[in-house]
């Protein structure tokens, strides 16, 4: 989604935001970004940079040169299924498709990197973070993007796209529901709040005040909640830890060479 007084794209505006995945969406955008917002297959297409195909027909985005690395973490108890490509934001397209057209299915997070970290860091920090929510149960499909300019600065800042099913993924009769506390604003607050524990100051900063692009915007969502928990201060104990998933694959991409990894 763009500001209507930028064409920024998000990760150079906010370093995070959160917003829904809906048919509604194929209305409400132009380009070859416009599938990304109607259905999740589209979606991991996209942040993945792969080619595939959805009711609207064939994705392609393999001519993209900013992927550093992708994966997918899923929650302990995941069927063996659920690591094929694709599999998961495949089906979950067919599962809401006669569904009206303003139904979430799911979320596509965005997030900025610190861009004085290698992509290693990155890597560890957007991995940590999936995992941290497909312990709740989503499955998370997770892409790093960034490309240099040539000149030590860069062309396209180093930036994460997180998409989360808010429904029912696993084969069974619930299959294809909405999980209320996967899609709920407690959701999209734990989302935002704990992508800002991970962040130098500044950066978290920026996420919790109003940004200025040609005129003062508010911050999204409205984080006066977040304010509290984050301030001028670093907080002084760690989060509560959750449930670790227990399966992550993930895929670096560096020159003409990829290699994936899996971890246990």
């Amino acid at each position: 989604m763009m500001n209507a007084m930028t064409n920024l794209p998000l990760h150079a505006r906010r370093v995070v935001s959160i917003r829904p995945v809906s048919a509604t969406g194929w209305t409400a955008m132009t380009g070859d970004r416009r599938a990304t917002h109607a259905g999740a297959a589209a979606n991991y297409h996209y942040i993945t940079r792969t080619r595939g195909e959805d009711a609207r027909g064939v994705i392609d985005f393999r001519s993209r040169d900013d992927l550093v690395a992708s994966g997918l973490e899923l929650p302990a108890s995941h069927p063996k299924w659920a690591v094929e490509e694709g599999r998961i934001w495949r089906e979950l397209d067919a599962a809401t498709d006669a569904m009206p057209a303003d139904v979430v299915r799911a979320w596509h997070v965005v997030v900025s990197l610190p861009a004085v970290r290698d992509s290693d860091d990155w890597i560890d920090i957007v991995r940590d973070y999936a995992d941290g929510i497909a312990a709740w149960g989503p499955a998370v499909a997770w892409a790093i993007h960034a490309r240099g300019d040539g000149a030590g600065g860069w062309a396209i800042p180093p930036h994460a796209h997180l998409l989360m099913t808010t429904r029912v993924w696993k084969h069974e009769a619930r299959h294809g529901e909405t999980v209320g506390s996967w899609s709920g604003p407690a959701m999209r607050e734990r989302l935002h709040s704990r992508w800002l524990e991970k962040l130098p100051l500044a950066m978290r900063d920026n996420a919790i005040s109003p940004y200025q692009v040609g005129v003062t915007t508010r911050a999204h969502p409205d984080c006066s909640r977040l304010m509290a928990l984050f301030g001028p201060r670093t907080p002084t104990s760690a989060p509560a830890k959750i449930s670790k998933s227990r399966r992550r694959r993930y895929r670096i991409r560096k020159g003409d060479e990829t290699s994936s990894g899996l971890s246990s």
